[in-house]
This record gives C-alpha cells, sequence and structure tokens, in this order.
C-alpha cells in the first residue's frame, strides 16, 4: 500500500480540529450563543492553519502545485471549503450558517482519507500551469456550491421561524430573506462560473496532452451534467418559478449530487480516466 503524503500529521491534525468546531456549532445550533460560535470559529482558523501548512508542506516536498492527484483536489476543495467557513463566520458572525457549513467542511476532508493511501496516480503533465488552474478552478466551483447549501439552510430556518406564529427559544440573529435568497445565488452563479472555466482549461490542457476523449471521462461527463443542472436551476429562478423556498431546496439537492456524486465517481469509477493504474 503507497505511503500517505508528505506532513500528513498535518491533514489529520486539521480534520482533528474541525471535530469540536462541528461540534460547538451544532451546540449553537439547539442553544443560540454567541460564546459557542465564537469558540466553532476559533477551531475552524486553527484547523485552517493546520491545513494551509500541510498544503505546503505537500508542495514543498512534491516541488510543484499540489494539486494534480485525487486525494490533493479533494485536500484543496477541504481547505478552501474551511476558508470560506472561516470568512464567513469571522465577517457576518452568523452562527446558524456555521452550523450547516462545518459539518461539511469535515466531511470534505473525512472524504479525503478515503484516497490519502490509494493507487491514485499524479495526472501527466504537471508543470502546466492549465492543468493546475483546472483543478484549482474546480475545487473551488465545489466550495462555493458548498457553502451555497450552507446559505440554503440557513434560508430554510429563517422562512420557518418567520411563518412561526409564536417564536421558540431557538430564535437565531439570521438577515432577511431576500439577502440570504441572493446570497445563495451569488454562491450558486459564481460556483458556476468556476465549474465552467473549471471544464474550459482541463480542455484546453487535454490538447496538449495524449489522453482519451474528454467525453469518455466520467468525471467529466459528471461535471458538464452538474453544471448544466446548476445553470437551469438559476435560469429558470431568473424567471420566477424557482424563486425563494423552491430554490433554496433545488440547491441542497444540487449539491448532495455534487458532493456524494463526486465520491462515488472518483470510488468507483476511478476519477479521470487518465488516473487509472494501467490494466485497471
Amino acid at each position: 500500500m503507497p505511503n500517505p503524503p508528505h506532513a500528513f500529521w498535518l491533514y489529520q491534525a486539521a480534520f482533528a480540529l474541525q471535530l469540536p468546531a462541528v461540534l460547538l456549532f451544532v451546540g449553537y445550533a439547539f442553544a443560540p450563543r454567541r460564546a459557542l460560535a465564537l469558540a466553532a470559529t476559533a477551531c475552524l482558523a486553527a484547523s485552517l492553519a493546520a491545513h494551509a501548512g500541510f498544503t505546503l508542506a505537500l508542495g514543498v516536498n512534491a516541488g510543484r502545485l499540489p494539486l494534480a492527484s485525487g486525494f490533493e483536489a479533494i485536500s484543496f476543495w477541504g481547505l478552501v471549503l474551511t476558508a470560506l467557513v472561516v470568512q464567513v463566520e469571522w465577517r457576518h458572525r452568523l452562527g446558524l450558517l456555521g452550523a450547516f457549513l462545518a459539518p461539511l467542511s469535515a466531511a470534505t476532508l473525512l472524504m479525503g482519507f478515503r484516497f490519502a493511501k490509494s493507487a491514485d496516480l499524479p495526472a501527466p503533465g504537471l508543470a502546466d500551469a492549465w492543468l493546475a488552474a483546472h483543478v484549482a478552478l474546480a475545487m473551488l466551483s465545489y466550495a462555493l456550491f458548498t457553502a451555497g447549501a450552507g446559505a440554503a439552510g440557513a434560508y430554510l430556518v429563517q422562512d420557518r421561524q418567520l411563518k412561526a406564529k409564536r417564536m421558540g427559544p431557538l430564535v437565531y440573529e439570521l438577515p432577511p430573506l431576500q439577502d440570504l435568497e441572493r446570497l445563495l445565488a451569488r454562491l450558486s452563479a459564481a460556483g458556476l462560473a468556476a465549474l465552467v472555466l473549471g471544464l474550459a482549461t482541463g480542455w484546453v490542457w487535454r490538447l496538449g496532452m495524449d489522453l482519451p476523449p474528454a467525453a469518455a471521462d466520467p468525471k467529466v461527463a459528471f461535471n458538464v451534467a452538474m453544471a448544466g443542472a446548476y445553470a437551469l436551476a438559476l435560469a429558470l429562478r431568473l424567471r420566477g418559478p424557482l424563486r425563494g423556498r423552491r430554490f433554496a431546496w433545488i440547491s441542497l439537492a444540487l449539491f448532495a449530487l455534487i458532493f456524494f456524486g463526486i465520491y462515488l465517481v472518483n470510488l468507483y469509477f476511478g476519477g479521470h480516466a487518465f488516473l487509472r493504474p494501467q490494466g485497471a
């Protein structure tokens, strides 16, 4: 079995620091106290520092940007997502948004453990800037879609709060519904733009490599399908049928397809066809 990546203990520490953050944010969901949200954000910030240190060590050891294998891509997804959660919580102090997002960032890092010791091969053409741009943009899109799922969850909670005749003890300080929907739409649109650019840079990179046609690649096909689904959802929102609660539910469903779909494509279809060992 291949050895784990260089300085893997920092990745393990980053994941370990995510766990108390999840517990604290979930605790906030059941007892909205600002101290819980602040402590959770501090744990996530420490996790982000450890993860950034791991990414730096991995890149220095490899002598390249650590974006070339399935594990490195998932790790970058988790890094960007954690940074988004820390930024949103530190700036807006919503608390409940972290309760939706922190478990997702922890789950992304947990997904990385499945591929850390796998036989996944680094991609060819490692020095090509198009490859680095492709992976970075694709992982950025996944992180933005994940953040959008958190905003969708907060929207649904706020919608339920406003429809309740009597507010109970679990009342959260959340922005107005229209602000949450705009945030969700912006995150989804930014994620779609990053995904389309990621697909485009990947196509340009393929032109310079002797690789199978992109249409035969299960991961490319999956991402094209997801880009089409998000584009359709955003178009329907602009036209009216998918506004408000419906758009929030659709965003959650599309995120679930992204999150579990990427895992299943990597696990059962080998991810990108050119990353599979010969004979697999």
